[in-house]
């Protein structure tokens, strides 16, 4: 009895193995997964296309000079006794900035002065001697009194008291022009430098931008078109001015150079400042797509679309740039239109008719 027990049970231990086995199997199946099974939609967003006037940037590096500035320099030698202003100060036109020790052409100056003073009174005798109520010298005929000069010596008088009164002047450096002090090292009781300039002036309230631009450029270009300014060392911040000149010359390296007026609104733009200028204008009838819109697939510019649900690609080339967007023309097989849907983000290593999951994004 024993002996049936133990072979019925190992019966059926045998007869229970290959279930087992098979059940593994499929268990191990499917953990593994079914190699037809569906990819999930690859995630993009994009936008339409648009067709209309392209905004394009001209950039260029420049430095700023002053519209006005003048460089003053003393005609003499002698020692400077006075200096009434300094770096940085603002003078008007006219106002005197610095004196050389000029004590002789004081004395120069008062002697032709008293010399003239004494023609003309004996002028003055002739002609009331000749004319009876005759006063002034507009009171007789010009010959006589062309007569009268030439007795008294009245023009080589004039003549001396004209160049004692330049000698004089030499010795003073007078404004030319209102604007800031620049570049003054020479101090009083010192001689000034012959070699270079005492002084400059520089008229800060408006400058002049000054860079080039490409020969191909030109014709965009014109007088009073409007130029944005930033500065390199304040690059937030920004300036307005206008083309001024346009110099109709191209240099050898096929440039051509512009200048544009720059008012100094809050007065920290300084000369000699490297700024970077740029120029807008719009170039009508275009493709305009984001940068971002064009990828590169076997080294050639492709933009892809959105066509049934399913990813297509779009030969292209760029055309024009700027900052943020090119303008496109269609290549080869593309069929890319205004209005169409393009795809701007997800789109580095999308493939051709892939399936999509589509949504728009914000400009």
């Amino acid at each position: 009895m024993k002996n049936l027990i133990y072979y019925l049970f190992v019966f059926c231990l045998v007869y229970s193995l290959p279930a087992c086995k098979k059940k593994v199997e499929n268990k191990f199946g499917n953990k593994l997964g079914d190699i037809g099974a569906k990819a999930n939609p690859i995630k993009v967003e994009g936008q339409l296309i648009e067709y209309g006037d392209f905004p394009i940037e001209l950039v260029s590096n420049g430095k700023l000079e002053a519209f006005q500035k003048a460089s003053l320099k003393f005609r003499n030698s002698e020692k400077v006794v006075k200096i009434n202003y300094q770096n940085g100060a603002w003078v008007e036109k006219g106002s005197l900035i610095a004196e050389l020790d000029n004590q002789m052409e004081s004395l120069d100056l008062e002697q032709a002065k008293l010399r003239m003073e004494k023609v003309k009174l004996d002028r003055l005798d002739l002609i009331v001697s000749h004319q009876v109520g005759a006063k002034r010298p507009e009171d007789v005929s010009p010959a006589s009194l062309n007569t009268f000069n030439i007795k008294v010596g009245f023009k080589e008088t004039e003549l001396a008291y004209q160049q004692a009164l330049i000698r004089y002047e030499y010795t003073r450096l007078v404004a030319p022009v209102s604007g800031r002090i620049a570049s003054l090292e020479c101090k009083e009781q010192n001689f000034p430098a012959g070699d270079k300039p005492f002084c400059l002036i520089i008229n800060d309230k408006e400058f002049e931008v000054v860079f080039p631009v490409m020969e191909n450029e030109i014709a965009r270009l014109r007088v009073g078109q409007e130029v944005t300014v930033k500065p390199f060392a304040m690059d937030s911040v920004t300036y307005i001015g206008r083309i001024a000149q346009i110099n109709p010359l191209i240099d050898e390296h096929g440039n051509v150079t512009i200048k544009a007026r720059v008012p100094n609104t809050n007065g920290h733009l300084v000369e000699g400042m490297n700024v970077k200028a740029l120029i807008r204008d719009k170039v009508p009838g275009g493709l305009i797509v984001p940068k971002e819109a064009v990828v590169l697939r076997n080294n050639q510019q492709v933009v892809f679309s959105l066509l049934n649900g399913r990813s297509y690609w779009n030969y292209v080339e760029s055309d024009l740039e700027n900052s943020s967007s090119y303008t496109i023309r269609v290549v080869k097989a593309g069929i890319l239109k205004a209005g169409d849907t393009i795809i701007t983000k997800g789109n580095l290593n999308l493939a051709n008719d892939a399936e999509l999951e589509f949504k728009f994004n914000a400009k």
